[in-house]
């Protein structure tokens, strides 16, 4: 804060009670939450695509879905995903896509 901006509030820029450890710790910890939105961003880059159909969400596949409520569990378990992409199985976890043929 200068010295001009903590005049206007009514105190000094020491009186703010933050200290350098305090910035080093945020902007820490702003990296932390950067580099989990760039993971994140890179999943759904990698992840589904245009007429992908999605045959498999972790443990729920078309034989055992029955409600959006069996996806949610599987988003807070981290599972990954499976879907047909061009007539082969593509797999999405963790961010990374891996293709295998499918027998389907």
């Amino acid at each position: 804060m200068s010295d001009e901006a903590a005049r206007q509030s009514g105190g000094s820029s020491q009186a703010s009670g933050v200290t350098v450890s305090d910035v080093q710790e945020l902007m820490r910890r702003k990296e932390e939450i950067e580099a989990q939105i760039k993971a994140n961003y890179d999943v759904l880059e990698s992840g589904l695509q245009v007429d992908d159909e999605i045959v498999e969400f972790g443990s729920v596949n078309t034989q055992n879905f029955q409600s959006l409520h069996n996806i949610g569990s599987v988003v807070q378990h981290s599972e990954g995903v499976s879907c047909l992409r061009r007539g082969e199985l593509a797999q999405v976890r963790n961010g990374a896509s891996q293709n295998s043929r499918a027998d389907q």
